[in-house]
């Protein structure tokens, strides 16, 4: 359900040094890249800005065009992020297959332009060892561009309370509410005001529905022909001065400061990460924008899509369900590094399992 918003205001807040806790002694990211893994049906190119190591792949537009990488990992969760561009508008579907196996099958949605990159997750259980995760394109497009396979493993379990934690884990510690806003917020402009925001150590939360906002850059997901209240400017920028893409970078939207709340006094800034739970899945996403003071559960096209919501902004959201915990003191710069949110998220959603 679509609710009137406020236009967005550039706001300065004090930055905060952002600590990071230690990582499981064990626990190993590696960053493979494409252009080094067996191909199938594709070639490697340079031609389109942004990229990392030497170039990507650009996959042929066919039915099965495939590329596969050997990664080796210790037991346990491993995540698995795929770089990727799509310039077209539409979606480029993938079979992701460890040994052979579907784990899961990404959208890879359009990005905008060749040029704008992003990410797709996976999380599979793996045994100690050498494994090949293969991304096969199932449509006669082709998979999108694909720049590089970062894989994070959980290491030795170690000790009880290490590794990524699970959405299980996460919602054990929200099962309480401490309010610490003055009164409470709407869900939409037509509602109660039900809605408390809560204190943790380490961390403020709330949980509430989602709302889609599509402010921000002109994309074809996100434009006035799509968006009755669409808005081209984001409270927070990305590192090129550019307002954010609602159409592909996870983030979340804070109420305005107001007497209910104000945000920046708990350690919250634009860029700070924010766990995002929906239907047993965590997402880490950034604070990219502000809304209006007395309405909360707000996020990104992108956010959406990537919890299975519906992202349209005419019709799309989910009228409850969804637990937003903002770690405290926390900023990814630059702010649009989607994959350094989720590594960093992942820490600092571990150590606030273990101060709770």
């Amino acid at each position: 359900m679509r609710r009137f918003r406020v236009v967005a205001m550039a706001i300065a807040v004090a930055g905060s040094c952002l600590v990071l806790p230690a990582a499981s002694a064990t626990a190993a990211t590696t960053t493979y890249q494409a252009e080094n893994a067996t191909i199938t049906s594709g070639v490697v190119e340079a031609n389109h800005a942004g990229f990392t190591g030497t170039g990507f792949v650009n996959y042929d537009n066919v039915t099965g065009s495939a590329v596969q990488w050997s990664i080796t990992v210790a037991a346990g969760s491993t995540s698995l992020v795929f770089r990727y561009a799509n310039g077209t508008t539409a979606n480029r579907p993938m079979t992701i297959a460890i040994d052979g196996t579907t784990a899961a099958t990404p959208s890879f949605a359009g990005t905008g332009a060749w040029t704008n990159w992003t990410t797709a997750s996976v999380t599979a259980t793996l045994t100690a060892g050498t494994h090949t995760v293969r991304a096969t394109a199932t449509t006669a497009n082709g998979g999108p561009n694909v720049d590089e396979l970062t894989v994070t493993d959980a290491g030795d379990p170690g000790p009880p309370g290490t590794g990524a934690p699970t959405a299980a884990e996460l919602l054990a510690k929200v099962t309480s509410c401490s309010q610490i806003s003055n009164g409470l917020y709407k869900t939409d402009s037509e509602t109660a005001r039900t809605i408390p925001v809560c204190g943790k150590n380490g961390a403020v939360f709330y949980k509430a529905d989602m709302d889609i906002d599509c402010d921000g850059q002109r994309t074809s997901q996100c434009n006035e022909n799509t968006d009755c209240c669409f808005q081209p400017d984001t409270a927070f920028h990305q590192s090129d001065g550019k307002p954010l893409n609602a159409a592909t970078l996870p983030y979340v939207v804070v109420p305005s400061s107001s007497s209910t709340w104000d945000y920046t006094k708990f350690g919250i800034q634009g860029g700070g990460v924010v766990a995002v739970i929906y239907n047993n899945q965590v997402l880490y996403a950034v604070v990219g924008d502000t809304g209006p003071s007395s309405i909360i559960g707000e996020a990104s096209y992108a956010t959406a899509k990537a919890l299975g919501i519906n992202p349209d902004p005419s019709n799309g959201g989910t009228d409850s369900g969804v637990t937003y915990i903002y770690f405290k003191n926390s900023k990814i710069s630059p702010i649009e590094d989607h994959t350094k949110a989720t590594t960093t998220g992942e820490q600092l959603a571990r150590t606030f399992i273990n101060n709770n």
